[in-house]
Protein backbone atom coordinates (compact mmCIF):
# COMPACT_ATOMS: atom_id res chain seq x y z
CA UNK A 1 0.00 0.00 0.00
CA UNK A 2 3.06 2.32 0.77
CA UNK A 3 4.04 2.39 -2.74
CA UNK A 4 0.79 3.23 -4.20
CA UNK A 5 0.50 6.19 -2.04
CA UNK A 6 4.08 7.51 -3.14
CA UNK A 7 3.11 6.82 -6.77
CA UNK A 8 -0.01 8.72 -6.31
CA UNK A 9 1.55 11.21 -4.11
CA UNK A 10 4.46 11.94 -6.96
CA UNK A 11 1.74 12.02 -9.69
CA UNK A 12 0.11 14.76 -8.07
CA UNK A 13 2.80 16.63 -7.11
CA UNK A 14 3.94 16.28 -11.11
CA UNK A 15 0.87 17.35 -11.95
CA UNK A 16 1.09 20.46 -10.01
CA UNK A 17 4.49 21.47 -11.14
CA UNK A 18 3.49 20.85 -14.58
CA UNK A 19 0.17 23.31 -14.24
CA UNK A 20 2.18 25.57 -12.77
CA UNK A 21 4.81 25.97 -15.23
CA UNK A 22 1.92 26.27 -18.06
CA UNK A 23 0.06 28.78 -16.17
CA UNK A 24 3.26 31.04 -15.67
CA UNK A 25 4.46 30.96 -19.36
CA UNK A 26 0.92 31.94 -20.72
CA UNK A 27 0.81 34.86 -17.94
CA UNK A 28 4.37 35.82 -19.23
CA UNK A 29 3.44 35.33 -23.22
CA UNK A 30 0.18 37.49 -22.67
CA UNK A 31 2.02 40.22 -20.71
CA UNK A 32 4.95 40.67 -23.17
CA UNK A 33 2.20 40.40 -26.24
CA UNK A 34 0.17 43.40 -24.52
CA UNK A 35 3.03 45.69 -23.68
CA UNK A 36 4.02 47.45 -26.61
CA UNK A 37 7.42 49.72 -26.88
CA UNK A 38 7.27 53.72 -26.27
CA UNK A 39 8.09 55.37 -29.64
CA UNK A 40 11.44 56.97 -29.93
CA UNK A 41 13.97 58.73 -32.17
CA UNK A 42 17.98 57.98 -32.92
CA UNK A 43 19.55 60.42 -32.30
CA UNK A 44 17.55 61.02 -29.33
CA UNK A 45 15.51 64.40 -29.19
CA UNK A 46 13.39 66.28 -26.38
CA UNK A 47 10.10 64.38 -26.28
CA UNK A 48 7.04 65.40 -23.65
CA UNK A 49 3.69 63.78 -23.11
CA UNK A 50 0.75 65.88 -24.44
CA UNK A 51 -2.05 66.76 -22.11
CA UNK A 52 -5.27 64.87 -22.92
CA UNK A 53 -7.18 66.81 -25.64
CA UNK A 54 -4.33 69.16 -26.26
CA UNK A 55 -2.24 69.59 -30.01
CA UNK A 56 1.24 70.40 -31.04
CA UNK A 57 2.42 73.70 -29.26
CA UNK A 58 5.64 73.65 -31.54
CA UNK A 59 7.93 76.73 -30.78
CA UNK A 60 10.39 78.32 -33.16
CA UNK A 61 12.83 76.67 -34.72
CA UNK A 62 11.64 73.21 -34.55
CA UNK A 63 10.07 70.44 -36.38
CA UNK A 64 7.41 69.12 -33.93
CA UNK A 65 5.96 65.80 -34.35
CA UNK A 66 3.62 64.04 -32.29
CA UNK A 67 2.54 60.18 -31.83
CA UNK A 68 0.40 57.77 -29.85
CA UNK A 69 2.86 56.36 -26.85
CA UNK A 70 0.63 53.18 -25.95
CA UNK A 71 3.03 53.27 -22.76
CA UNK A 72 1.51 56.24 -21.23
CA UNK A 73 -1.95 55.79 -23.08
CA UNK A 74 -1.15 59.53 -25.07
CA UNK A 75 0.65 61.36 -27.28
CA UNK A 76 3.91 61.98 -27.21
CA UNK A 77 5.64 65.23 -29.20
CA UNK A 78 9.01 64.92 -30.52
CA UNK A 79 11.07 68.15 -30.71
CA UNK A 80 13.99 68.22 -33.69
CA UNK A 81 16.05 71.32 -33.50
CA UNK A 82 18.81 69.82 -34.51
CA UNK A 83 19.33 69.93 -38.78
CA UNK A 84 19.95 65.72 -39.17
CA UNK A 85 18.25 62.82 -40.17
CA UNK A 86 16.78 60.74 -37.43
CA UNK A 87 15.59 57.14 -37.21
CA UNK A 88 12.32 56.34 -35.95
CA UNK A 89 11.03 52.82 -33.99
CA UNK A 90 7.99 52.06 -32.50
CA UNK A 91 5.65 54.82 -34.56
CA UNK A 92 2.87 54.00 -36.05
CA UNK A 93 -0.80 55.34 -36.59
CA UNK A 94 -2.11 58.69 -37.31
CA UNK A 95 -1.18 62.51 -35.46
CA UNK A 96 0.64 65.30 -36.38
CA UNK A 97 3.65 67.96 -37.65
CA UNK A 98 4.52 70.91 -37.49
CA UNK A 99 7.24 72.89 -38.81
CA UNK A 100 8.00 76.10 -37.42
CA UNK A 101 11.80 76.60 -38.07
CA UNK A 102 13.07 79.51 -39.92
CA UNK A 103 13.91 80.19 -43.30
CA UNK A 104 13.32 78.21 -45.67
CA UNK A 105 14.23 74.46 -43.75
CA UNK A 106 11.57 71.88 -45.32
CA UNK A 107 11.26 68.86 -43.17
CA UNK A 108 10.97 65.66 -45.18
CA UNK A 109 10.03 62.11 -44.32
CA UNK A 110 10.76 58.59 -45.56
CA UNK A 111 9.93 55.37 -45.66
CA UNK A 112 11.52 51.84 -45.43
CA UNK A 113 13.58 52.20 -48.89
CA UNK A 114 14.76 55.80 -48.08
CA UNK A 115 11.97 57.51 -50.53
CA UNK A 116 10.79 60.51 -49.87
CA UNK A 117 7.44 60.37 -48.91
CA UNK A 118 5.81 63.66 -48.08
CA UNK A 119 8.03 67.14 -47.33
CA UNK A 120 6.72 70.21 -44.57
CA UNK A 121 7.69 73.79 -45.64
CA UNK A 122 8.46 76.17 -42.58
CA UNK A 123 5.21 77.82 -42.54
CA UNK A 124 4.01 76.83 -38.93
CA UNK A 125 1.24 74.70 -40.35
CA UNK A 126 -0.09 71.26 -38.63
CA UNK A 127 -0.16 68.73 -40.50
CA UNK A 128 -2.40 65.12 -40.40
CA UNK A 129 0.34 62.51 -40.79
CA UNK A 130 0.44 58.51 -41.02
CA UNK A 131 3.67 57.91 -39.44
CA UNK A 132 3.08 54.00 -39.95
CA UNK A 133 5.24 53.72 -43.52
CA UNK A 134 7.50 56.62 -41.78
CA UNK A 135 11.26 55.08 -41.18
CA UNK A 136 13.43 58.66 -40.71
CA UNK A 137 12.81 61.98 -40.83
CA UNK A 138 15.25 64.76 -42.24
CA UNK A 139 14.13 68.68 -40.16
CA UNK A 140 16.23 70.78 -42.39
Amino acid sequence: MRTKRSFLGAVGTLTLVLASALTSGTAQAASSATSAASPTTSPAVRSELLAPGSGIVCSSGNFCASVWDPNANRFRVFYFYNCGRYSLSNWGGWSEAQNSQTGSAVARIYGASGNELASYPANNGVYAVDWTPVYSIRNC
